[in-house]
């Protein structure tokens, strides 16, 4: 499967200045008029992470996360981007709804 930073050919922690560089350089290689296809996927790409919003919005929703401390260790210590899949997000969701908190259910965020 490509991703939006494959499709672009930039890293996953390219600044918002270097993926729209990279959409650019794209969209000349593979104009619209001349291949349609392409440039709509160039153009897709580059609109599931153009900015840091869209990116986090793409990252929390389809790339996978080794567990779930990592998770709490981007959000809380870093810029970066969160990474986790649509059905680890979905645990979390039934977790918080249907279990009771523990106290060991959020360790690392006491502070």
């Amino acid at each position: 499967m490509n991703t939006p930073y494959d499709i672009l050919e930039v890293s996953i922690d390219a600044s918002d200045a270097e993926i729209k560089q990279a959409y650019l350089r794209q969209i000349k290689k593979h104009p619209p008029d001349q291949e349609p296809d392409q440039f709509r996927l160039i153009h897709d790409a580059y609109l599931a992470i153009k900015d840091k919003k869209c990116r986090l919005s793409y990252e929390l929703f389809t790339l996978p996360i080794a567990d779930f401390d990592e998770l709490l260790d981007q959000a809380l210590n870093t810029d970066r981007p969160l990474k986790i899949t649509v059905r680890q997000f979905k645990e979390l969701l039934q977790a918080n709804v249907d279990e009771p908190a523990t106290p060991t259910a959020f360790t690392g965020l006491e502070k």
